[in-house]
């Protein structure tokens, strides 16, 4: 679980800089664009997905009758409502700001997971470790509290990430045994469901070799994230899967480092921030002999 689950962060986190480059080299300054080239990402990564699943296991992963509504209420959950608040907040917040705001999810997810699953539990070990967590992401983002809140900025982002985190306990409800075929769905619907948003304000996809290199590497980090992430999500607890989402803005700044030469990753607080960070997962997903 912790290998799959930072594996998961490890590409998420890569997304973010090859996103910085896709705007660049497709010429994405709008939201409309930005949503448009999100949602081609998405239901690309469906398509793979499905692929995947058909390779796997034989046949076309098709959708029963009663399967629909809960795989469109997943896509539209956890990946319409999500990118579409998501983008919308970061054009009207800093940088650092978002960063620290998107680490929501694991807190959430430990403190409210007990609610909706009776095998569950929250208690003060996890608390502490998500307090440490968030913490530690507050540490890179010294200063980012200067500006006055913006429910168009913060308040947008906040909304993203309660999406974010109930759409991973729908995701855990729904996927029981068929993690891949409601992967794909949820992919393909909440993309689908992103373009057609786009094109009713004018959003477009500028079309080119590069920029397909770029989409295509997008959309297979997010098949394989979500679908690795979804199928964790069926067999251990939400808060212990979900508390992962930690990393990735640690593994956002690596990867920025890495093919931006941006050199966050650098200063001295960033390597605080990744222990903490490192210490607030370990306490939440500790048992000791008794538990």
């Amino acid at each position: 679980m912790i290998l799959c689950a930072v594996f998961c962060t490890f590409l998420w986190g890569s997304a973010y800089p090859v996103i910085k480059s896709g705007y660049a080299v497709m010429n994405i300054v709008n939201t409309a664009d930005k949503i448009m080239f999100a949602g081609v990402r998405f239901f690309v990564a469906g398509i793979m997905v499905l692929l995947f699943s058909l390779v796997y296991k034989k046949k076309f992963p098709v959708l029963e009758k009663k399967e629909v509504l809960p795989a469109l209420l997943f896509g539209f959950v956890q990946t319409t409502l999500v990118y579409l608040f998501n983008y919308i907040g970061v054009a009207n917040t800093t940088a650092t700001r978002t960063s620290l705001l998107t680490s929501l999810p694991a807190f959430l997810a430990v403190l409210f997971a007990p609610l909706f699953f009776k095998d569950e539990y929250l208690n003060s070990q996890k608390i502490i470790g998500c307090v440490i967590g968030l913490l530690g992401v507050a540490v890179v983002n010294t200063g980012s509290f200067d500006v006055p809140f913006s429910f168009m900025g913060d308040g947008l982002i906040i909304i993203s990430m309660v999406c974010n985190t109930f759409g991973g306990f729908i995701g855990k409800k729904v996927s029981n045994g068929k993690a891949a075929k409601m992967t794909a769905y949820q992919l393909l619907f909440g993309g689908l469901i992103l373009i057609v948003l786009s094109l009713a304000f004018g959003g477009k996809f500028m079309f080119s070799l590069r920029g397909a290199s770029i989409t295509f590497y997008l959309a297979f980090v997010s098949a394989v994230a979500f679908l690795l992430w979804t199928y964790l999500l069926t067999l251990y607890e939400a808060g212990e899967v979900l508390v992962f989402n930690l990393l990735i803005p640690i593994f956002g700044a690596v990867w920025s480092f890495v093919l931006l030469k941006e050199r966050d990753m650098l200063n001295p607080a960033f390597i605080v921030s990744a222990l903490l960070v490192s210490i607030g997962i370990v306490l939440v997903n500790f048992k000791n002999k008794k538990s």
